[in-house]
């Protein structure tokens, strides 16, 4: 198991492409985790513990539990980590939808302050609050199908419009 920590989040990846072996595996590492917190007087908050299985097969997934102290973890289809929606079958179609509305509620304060600020300054708004916005891990979502795609595109088209970023 490969731990990925963040300030104080912490992300636990394994992977295996047998199921079965994957969950014994997972369930065997967090009674070995579990055991390491307790013998460091640390504690894992199950509540706010949850856990995703990436993967593109059409395999039955109902049986996979992973149990913590005879708690099961809670399941999850998406889990936003450091800004990025990441769902179960890595199509970034939730991460897509969210980028889109925070987008467009941007464009709308835009075409508010269109009226009240030069387009210097509207030029300066399209990059600090949208361009950053699209830009940030389109390494890892940029990829994801144009139907997801699509509806980005035609928010920042309308964002570049408002701001004259043509004009610059």
């Amino acid at each position: 198991m490969k731990g990925i920590l963040f300030a104080d989040d912490t992300v636990l990846v394994q992977s295996d492409n047998n199921l079965g072996k994957l969950k014994n595996s997972v369930n065997h590492e967090m009674t070995k985790i579990m055991d390491w917190l307790t013998a460091n007087k640390l504690s894992l908050n199950i509540s706010q513990t949850k856990y995703m299985l990436i993967t593109n097969k059409y395999v039955s997934t109902e049986s996979f539990v992973i149990n913590v102290n005879r708690n099961c973890i809670e399941r999850t289809m998406t889990f936003k980590y450091l800004g990025l929606v990441i769902d179960e079958k890595l199509t970034w179609k939730e991460h897509c939808k969210r980028l889109c509305s925070t987008i467009s509620k941007y464009v709308s304060v835009m075409y508010k302050f269109k009226h009240y600020v030069n387009n210097r300054a509207l030029h300066m708004l399209y990059h600090s609050l949208i361009n950053s916005q699209a830009q940030y891990g389109i390494i890892a979502w940029g990829k994801a199908a144009s139907c997801h795609l699509q509806p980005i595109s035609v928010v920042l088209k309308r964002a570049m419009r408002c701001s004259n970023t043509d004009n610059f």
